[in-house]
This record gives C-alpha cells, sequence and structure tokens, in this order.
C-alpha cells in the first residue's frame, strides 16, 4: 500500500533549512528516541491532568458519599425523637375532618350522576 501524501519533497537546501529549525530537530530527536520525545511527554500529561483535576473529582465522590452514607446512631436517635408518633384512628378522624371541611366549603349543590354512555363505546363481554 502506498503511502499518498505523508511525506513532504524538499530540496537539498530546504531540506538543510528544515532541519535548523526546532520542527526538524524535533522530528531528528524523535526518530531517535520516540520514547523520551513523543511517549515521556504524554504519559506526563496524562499524570498530570489527573492531579490537576483530582479535586473535580474528589468532589464528585464527597456528594456520593453523602447521598448514601450510613447514619451513626446518635443521628438515628435523634431522628426518631423529632417524629410525629403514627396513631391509625387518630389520623383517620383527622382526615375525615378535613374532607367534612371541604363539603361544607363546595357545598351540596350538585348530584352526582353517572354520564350515558355511546353504544360504541359499553364494554362487550
Amino acid at each position: 500500500m502506498a503511502n499518498l501524501g505523508n511525506r513532504v519533497f524538499r530540496g537539498k537546501k530546504e531540506q538543510e533549512a528544515y532541519n535548523r529549525t526546532f520542527a526538524g530537530r524535533y522530528q531528528i530527536l524523535l526518530k531517535k528516541n520516540h520514547f523520551v520525545f513523543f511517549g515521556l511527554p504524554f504519559l506526563l500529561s496524562i499524570v498530570a491532568g489527573s492531579l490537576y483535576l483530582q479535586k473535580f473529582t474528589s468532589v464528585k465522590w464527597e456528594r456520593y458519599d453523602e447521598k448514601y452514607r450510613q447514619l451513626g446512631e446518635d443521628e438515628m436517635l435523634s431522628m426518631i425523637e423529632r417524629r410525629r408518633p403514627v396513631d391509625k384512628k387518630e389520623d383517620y378522624y383527622r382526615l375525615q375532618g378535613l374532607l367534612k371541611q371541604h363539603e361544607e366549603e363546595v357545598g351540596d349543590d350538585y348530584e352526582m350522576v353517572r354520564v350515558k354512555r355511546k353504544k360504541e363505546d359499553e364494554p362487550v363481554w
């Protein structure tokens, strides 16, 4: 398979001028020892990025810990003390009272009547 356009053709003078530039010197060094001049900077940038982003990841895990942390014994006891005692009968009658108040506000000026269905809407068993 032919490499099309990967290498730039330069004359002898152009190549010498290119080799004196930073990019030319870097390419020569890269051909001699590619790990030191390419691999090592790449790995160092990954490690430096990880250290730089450590604060952001710590915030993420702190939020996760707050969400799923286990309660201590003191916290559990304090939650139980602040809880309202539940009595089914009392709550039932309290809710019934609320319903009666609502009925008094609305009044009895309406009657519940079933709406007649169309024949095609009738269920066929």
